[in-house]
Order: structure tokens, then C-alpha cells, then sequence
């Protein structure tokens, strides 16, 4: 039996592990399970993930692209790139613009042209794209408005947009749902002359792409001290409020196996429990197997976490004998 556990969190934690049924051992620390390593808990997060899943951003920092640096401006150039991969544009305009010559990104630049995403940043002769230039949140409706085919809406729920160029493209994505404003909970001011950061602008186009959001996840690594049988290992983790996280866990096996290990992988008494403030969470189970490999995991999501202290639980069993429990104190502030 070889065991691949998951209880960690996509965020930059240092929690300390304390053993429990077996004597005291060494401190292990809980390991990161993240895309990018520096938007861990961000509000826009989950759907930063989902629009790197997507092929949409590959990150900020090539070639390790391990950080998506989420407060950055997005770029009008970048701009032209994400909406390239997002929408899939392929026909090149027969280079329009003076200024984007040595821009990585002047293919995209001219695939968006080509599509009539944009038309330059100085009318009425617009021969140049400011590819540098910052996007703004109002420039970035007008974008999106054109790609989805949106139609330009007069009113809308904004107290801050009268007279902007881009008013009836703030309106149609505010009734699209792709926007909720700048300033929750009230959210009846858009912000149109600020920047777009680059998380917000994951979520604008995930929502106008109708992607799931990919909650942080929650695992311990094996090798840890935890990694024991019949270990109580205990965890505390601090976490925002009103965040959600996934757990995924699983056991994996070499191939070919050895000593009944076949068996007690797919037996009804393997299995792994997961409880949050004593409530049993549904589990979703999956089975694999390769020449070399065979799995079978669990996963569920914890949703919405409420201010306060909680608990959470993981039980494993192999073959119906509690193997190894997991508890988490979560701080969730």
C-alpha cells in the first residue's frame, strides 16, 4: 500500500503539524498546491486558476511562469494576447498600428484588429495602439462588448459612468453579469478610469466565458510525519473569510501490486471521510489505472466559509481500518 494524501491549501502557509496517537515528532509543514504561488486566498483566485486551465494566461514571469502577479495593470498589448487565446482569433490584420513593432504580442495586436476588437488608441486617425499603456476598466467593457457581440445597453446600474465613451459597454456587460462593480457590497460604481488589474481581469473573462471557478486546494504531501498508520495528525490553518476550498485525496499503487493490494484499493472499506463543523461533506470518488499506476481518489469542496473558528476532518480507512486522521483548526477572519 502506498498512500498520496491531500489535506493543503493553494495559499502560502506556514502551519506547523503536531503528532497525535504515536509519540511526539519532528514539525512538518504544510505544503502549497497552487497554479501561481503568489494569489494565493486573492478574491479573484478561483478564477484565476480557471482561466489558466483554459490556456488563457500562462502566468507573469517566463519562462518559470510560477507567478501570475495578480495587483499588476494589464497591459494593452497583454490585453490583445489574453483576448487572442480566450476567443481563439486567428486571421492577421495586415499590420495596423506604427507603434507595436517589437511588441511580443503584435500578432495578437493584429488578430484583434482583424476581428474589430479594437481600433487603434488615438481617433480619429488611429495609426497607433498604445500597447504599453494601461487598460482601463472602461476601455475593457468596449473589449469585451465587441467579442461577445454584446448590445449596447443606455442604462444601467452604474452612478459613475455618465458621459463615458464606453457607457452603453458598461452597461451591457454590468447585464451580462460579467460586471458587479468596484465597490461591494453597494457595487453601484463602476470605476471606469481605473486600471484593470490583471485579477480582475481573469474574472471579467471568466465570467464572460462562463468558466468554473477552480477553488484553492487543501492537501498534505506524503512524506510528512503525518505519513504514518494510525497517525492523528492536527493542523491549524487561517484563511479569509467567505472563501471556498477543494479537498482531494487519494491512495495510488504501483504496479504490478503486491500482497492483496489490488483488492483493498477498490474494496467498499477503503475510503476517506471528510467532515467541516461535524457535518459530513459528499465525496466524489474516481478510479484509474495505467501499466505502471493505479489510483483512486476523492475530492469535495468546502464552500463559503464563515467568519469564526471551525473544524475540519479527514478520516482514512483501508480496507475498513482507520489508517490516518487529519484535523484542521481553521481561523477564518
Amino acid at each position: 500500500m502506498r498512500r498520496l494524501g491531500v489535506v493543503a491549501v493553494a495559499a502560502a502557509i506556514a502551519a506547523a503539524l503536531t503528532a497525535g496517537a504515536i509519540a511526539p515528532q519532528p514539525a512538518a509543514a504544510v505544503e502549497v498546491d497552487s497554479v501561481f504561488s503568489d494569489d494565493d486566498w486573492n478574491i479573484h483566485e478561483p478564477l484565476i486558476n480557471a482561466i489558466a486551465a483554459a490556456g488563457i494566461t500562462y502566468g507573469c514571469n517566463p519562462p518559470d511562469n510560477d507567478h501570475y502577479c495578480p495587483d499588476r495593470p494589464v497591459t494593452r498589448e497583454q490585453m490583445a494576447a489574453f483576448l487572442t487565446r480566450a476567443f481563439g482569433y486567428t486571421v492577421t490584420a495586415p499590420d495596423p498600428f506604427s507603434d507595436d513593432d517589437g511588441s511580443i504580442f503584435e500578432g495578437d495586436i493584429e488578430r484583434i484588429a482583424a476581428a474589430g476588437i479594437t481600433t487603434g488608441c488615438n481617433p480619429p486617425t488611429n495609426d497607433r495602439f498604445c500597447p504599453y499603456d494601461p487598460v482601463t476598466r472602461a476601455q475593457m467593457a468596449s473589449f469585451l462588448t465587441r467579442a461577445l457581440g454584446l448590445s449596447p445597453e443606455t442604462a444601467g446600474p452604474f452612478v459613475d459612468v455618465a458621459g463615458n465613451t464606453h457607457l452603453t459597454s458598461i452597461n451591457a456587460i454590468a447585464a451580462a453579469g460579467i460586471t458587479r462593480g468596484c465597490n461591494p457590497p453597494d457595487n453601484d460604481r463602476f470605476c471606469p478610469d481605473d486600471p484593470v488589474t490583471r485579477a480582475q481581469m481573469a474574472s471579467l473573462l471568466a465570467r464572460a466565458l462562463g468558466l468554473t471557478p477552480l477553488p484553492s486546494r487543501l492537501s498534505l504531501r506524503p512524506g510528512t510525519v503525518c505519513d504514518r498508520p494510525r497517525l492523528v495528525c492536527t493542523a491549524t490553518l487561517t484563511i479569509p473569510a467567505g472563501r471556498s476550498f477543494e479537498v482531494r485525496e487519494g491512495w495510488y499503487n504501483v504496479v504490478p501490486f503486491a500482497n492483496g493490494e489490488e483488492s483493498a484499493l477498490a474494496a467498499p472499506g477503503t475510503s476517506f471521510a471528510v467532515t467541516f463543523d461535524g457535518v459530513a461533506l459528499p465525496t466524489e470518488a474516481n478510479a484509474t489505472e495505467t501499466v505502471t499506476l493505479a489510483t483512486r481518489e476523492w475530492r469535495t469542496v468546502v464552500t463559503g466559509v464563515a467568519a469564526g473558528p471551525h473544524v475540519l476532518r479527514g478520516v482514512w480507512r483501508w480496507e475498513g481500518v482507520t489508517n490516518l486522521t487529519v484535523v484542521v483548526a481553521i481561523d477564518a477572519g
